[in-house]
């Protein structure tokens, strides 16, 4: 089960890195927010939820390991 937390910790850190780039680099060209049809602060909100999934499934991890 530990495997699954790391394999969903690591994924959702990396797509909300990714995430946070793409909103930068759409705040720098507009011209590339029109072509996706999205916002660069939509592109925050999606990270800022990527990360809030790390932060609680790290926390469910905590929580599903034995005591030490």
């Amino acid at each position: 089960m530990s495997r699954i937390y790391r394999i969903l910790v690591e994924s959702c850190w990396g797509l909300g890195v990714l995430s946070t780039l793409v909103a930068v680099a759409l705040k720098l060209v507009p011209t590339w927010a029109e072509m996706v049809r999205t916002t660069p602060r939509g592109g925050l909100v999606l990270a800022g939820v990527l990360f809030l999934c790390v932060l609680a499934t790290r926390k469910m991890e905590r929580l599903q390991s034995p005591a030490s």
